[in-house]
């Protein structure tokens, strides 16, 4: 499955799940699934966020980040790192059920972490 059927795949099959994206780890999307150039900027901001938050993870010895999501008052996210640094960036609707994202990336990480490594 190629990067962009990927994403696609999970804004299908993801009730609520507006935009999706696979992340460089220097901020540059790979693939972004609509255009928008907000995603883009987002992207590269959660880049820098993940960057720090595994550094935290290290320091604590939890390990590395896997997953994280936030909410805002119009939009949640779902980062799931997948490998070498890069991750997949899922966007829904504030009311939208996050579970089913939640696994749908990481099956999907799963699926192309050979892709990276």
């Amino acid at each position: 499955m190629t990067f962009e059927e990927t994403v696609k795949d999970i804004l299908q099959a993801c009730p609520g799940a507006t935009a999706a994206a696979i992340i460089d780890p220097d901020g540059i999307p790979v693939v972004v699934e609509p255009g928008r150039p907000e995603i883009e900027v987002l992207g590269a901001e959660m880049a820098s966020l993940i960057r720090e938050m595994n550094q935290a993870g290290r320091e604590l010895d939890h390990g590395a980040l896997r997953q994280f999501s936030a909410m805002a008052d119009r939009v949640q996210i779902v980062l799931t790192t997948m490998a070498a640094g890069y991750f997949l960036m899922v966007l829904l609707d504030p009311d939208a059920v996050a579970g089913r994202v939640r696994l749908a990336s990481r099956l999907a990480g799963e699926r192309l972490h050979s892709e990276f490594v």
